[in-house]
């Protein structure tokens, strides 16, 4: 590239500039237009109210039809500000092929976001998503081609560069292919990791790219080690959709599963990046706890849980641990599953067959067979609260005629004693009367038809003739008696164990009938490697109509007891026939000597290509005694600080041990404790455990305590515990122990870290 073209693209860059400033300014004067207009659309509802239901809702459509131009308006003055900063990263010169060949090939440029010149109607910037921006990420020079609304075009790559434009100044321009060790990338994994996550679309990989754009199949099954950019994608695939179908869907028609609320916060600023809503997100628990009903107990959080499953038993006789374990490895079995469902069906059965005949004063109300009829055929869409809800209304009609011709007897009766005279108080009276009579029937109807969940799962646990014809010969746990007790005590001083939890949903779910959201277009569930078939069962029944983007690594299972889905059975339970299962390989979070330690600790590590960035060795301190720690946690906090870290985490099994050593560290530490998934993720350097900073990403990690007390080989899950912590890692990991070291480190190759005593 000489002088002239450089010259060149720098002149383009200011005339695209120049348009941007200028669509700006007219956009400013567009805003404050929309505003006024909205104020004076919502003035007209509220201070001219109208009786006249139709004249009530065109107010009603205008309000809102304003509030979607003014949020539109708003959200491209964002995109045109976001444009003004860096107006394209990428270029590409493509010439289509004859007939349509043309005499020099089209320069396409790429940004976040779509620029057209208002005076000549030429695309200045094409948006990443748009489908010849997709050859960008696909194609070196050569032959290429793209997929259009009028079919596939094909012809040839003559040129690709790329830019790197801050604050509106050209700072780089070079041509390059798809090496991942081009300059562009290479910037962008070395950079020091922000507050929040960052976009990648300067740097999406071939097959990242494949996985944004697939258009074909309801359901994609990414599997991926840590650092892959499992994350990125998912959200860069949301940007996409909303590009793709913006005429049909919004950011309310997508919704992101996140295992906590730390890593939905941290993740939440890729979207405005690129110019889109955020979509909705939120974590699998706090979505089902929104809708549970029947539940007359304090239901266990997710993290108290972890917590004490992760503390490890007191001591080898232990026992209310080892039978907790039990409890959580078979209840979140598909053994477990198949119970539950096998009670619903016996429900179901028993319910249309030990219907009495409903009787009073000689006269069927109700016969079995009418009941039985209602309950498995002409009730059977719904589900069966609701048929029992619906048979107790058609008895009640039923019911009507004998009520009326009771209170007429109770009326005459109350009159021929002749101690009442007064008219209205005979007939209340006679009320009174006739619903006593007619008590014990509505107490056996009421009795009938009124379903509990909680009842109905509690009686698998007391019943034991029950639960040896639901289990139908399939294997218990030996611990079964114990674990029925522990329950059962559970229940008995109000309170429901997390484990608990998921067949209660699922039980009320069948039983009461699931909130379906159908509005729920597309599903992406993050970190789906902690996720149980029941979990998957309930989440294909609230969201039917849903495409789904699944994405997780086995080797980050973060519950030691928890049994899991993969994505085999994943694909089973849902069932869809147009499934694609991609496997990603590389890992572009942390150095080369941070993976090869990393992968170093997994007994069948899988292939990962290691990105060509180089950096330190992870250290292994040795401390004198435990009571050193936190002055060394201290010091190293200083030490990484000086090395140029700018995010720090210290990351502990468990929240009791982080907010132990918060207490000790001596002032002037600068880090933010974290001990609960509802917190906040925040920026500079923070004290966490495991579980909470899974997904999560920072510059230096530092493990307090990587003795073998803390990640035993004799519990199971502290290999995959000790590996997510590792993985945190962008740029340096350093770890302590004052004991002798976790046998999975100790049986590292010394050549993969660097020992300091």
């Amino acid at each position: 590239m000489d002088e002239l073209e450089r010259q060149s693209e720098q002149q383009r860059l200011e005339l695209v500039l120049r348009e941007i400033r200028e669509q700006l300014e007219l956009s400013q004067g567009n805003v404050s237009g929309s505003r006024k207009e909205l104020r004076a659309a919502l003035d007209a509802y509220w201070e001219r109210p109208t009786a006249n239901v139709w004249d009530q809702a065109q107010q009603i459509e205008a309000v809102a039809r304003q509030r979607s131009l003014t949020a539109a308006t708003y959200q491209k003055r964002a995109r045109l500000e976001k444009l003004s900063e860096s107006p394209y990263f990428g270029r590409i010169d493509f010439r289509e092929e004859a007939p349509l060949r043309q005499e020099r090939p089209e320069a396409v440029y790429i940004g976040i976001a779509s620029l057209v010149d208002r005076a000549g109607g030429a695309y200045l910037i094409y948006d990443w998503r748009s489908p010849i921006a997709g050859m960008f990420y696909d194609f070196e020079p050569g032959p290429a081609k793209y997929l259009c609304p009028a079919g596939t075009i094909r012809g040839e790559i003559t040129l690709k560069r790329q830019y790197k434009i801050v604050a509106g100044r050209m700072l780089s321009l070079f041509d390059t292919d798809l090496q991942i060790d081009d300059e562009i990338l290479q910037e962008i994994l070395g950079r020091s990791a922000d507050s929040k996550m960052r976009t990648i679309v300067a740097s999406i990989q071939r097959e990242q790219n494949r996985i944004i754009r697939d258009e074909t199949h309801g359901l994609l099954l990414v599997q991926g080690p840590a650092g892959s950019g499992k994350t990125s994608i998912a959200l860069h695939r949301a940007a996409y959709l909303l590009y793709l179908e913006r005429n049909a869907i919004t950011a309310k028609n997508i919704l992101i599963l996140s295992p906590n609320q730390i890593f939905s916060d941290y993740i939440s600023g890729v979207l405005p990046e690129l110019g889109e809503e955020n979509v909705l997100q939120t974590t699998f628990r706090e979505y089902i706890l929104s809708f549970r009903r029947h539940f007359p107990l304090v239901v266990e959080e997710r993290d108290a849980q972890l917590e004490y499953l992760l503390a490890g038993p007191a001591g080898p006789d232990d026992r209310a641990y080892a039978v907790r374990a039990a409890a959580v490895r078979y209840k979140s079995s598909p053994e477990f599953a198949q119970v539950i469902r096998n009670c619903l069906a016996d429900l179901e059965t028993e319910l249309s067959r030990d219907c009495p005949a409903l009787e009073w004063r000689g006269r069927t109300i109700m016969a079995p067979e009418e009941w039985r009829s209602l309950f498995r055929e002409t009730l059977a869409y719904l589900p069966p609260t609701a048929r029992l809800a619906q048979i107790k209304k058609r008895v009640q009609i039923q019911l009507r005629p004998s009520l009326h011709e009771l209170r007429r007897e109770k009326e005459a009766e109350i009159a021929a004693g002749g101690e009442e005279v007064n008219e209205k108080t005979i007939k209340a009276l006679a009320r009174l009367a006739a619903h006593r009579e007619l008590e014990p029937l509505l107490a056996e109807l009421d009795r009938l038809t009124t379903l509990i969940p909680f009842e109905r799962y509690r009686r698998i646990f007391e019943d034991d003739a029950l639960f040896a014809r639901l289990t139908a010969g399939n294997a218990v746990p030996l611990e079964w008696p114990a674990i029925k007790a522990q329950t059962l005590e559970w229940f008995d001083r109000g309170f429901i164990p997390y484990e608990d939890l998921l067949p209660l949903i699922y039980c009320q779910g069948m039983l009461d009938g699931f909130p379906v959201r159908n509005g729920i277009r597309y599903l992406i569930i993050d970190e789906a490697q902690d996720y149980s078939a029941l979990q998957y069962e309930i989440l294909k029944r609230l969201f039917p109509e849903a495409a789904w983007t699944v994405l997780g690594d086995p080797a980050q299972a973060i519950h030691p007891y928890f049994q899991t889905a993969d994505f085999e059975a994943v694909a089973a339970i849902l069932g869809m026939e147009r499934s694609l299962a991609i496997r990603l390989q590389r890992s572009y979070r942390s150095t080369r000597e941070i993976q090869s330690f990393c992968q170093g600790l997994l007994v069948e590590a899988a292939a990962v290509e290691p990105i060509n960035r180089s950096g330190d060795l992870p250290e292994l301190h040795r401390l004198a005694s435990p009571a050193a720690l936190p002055e060394t946690v201290a010091r190293l906090i200083g030490e990484l600080r000086a090395k140029g870290c700018r995010s720090l985490a210290v990351i502990c099994k468990t929240a009791g041990e982080a907010a132990a050593l918060y207490a000790a560290l001596p002032e002037g530490h600068g880090l933010s404790l974290i001990t609960r998934e509802a917190g906040e993720f925040r920026s500079g350097g923070v004290i966490i455990p495991i579980y909470l900073a899974k997904g999560l990403e920072f510059d230096g990690v530092l493990i307090p305590d990587a003795s073998a007390g803390v990640y035993s080989a004799a519990r199971p899950g502290d290999r995959q515990l000790l590996y997510i912590a590792c993985t945190r890692a962008l740029h340096r990991l350093v770890l302590c122990h004052s004991a002798a070291l976790s046998p999975y480190l100790a049986n590292l190759d010394p050549g993969l870290y660097r020992s300091i005593p």
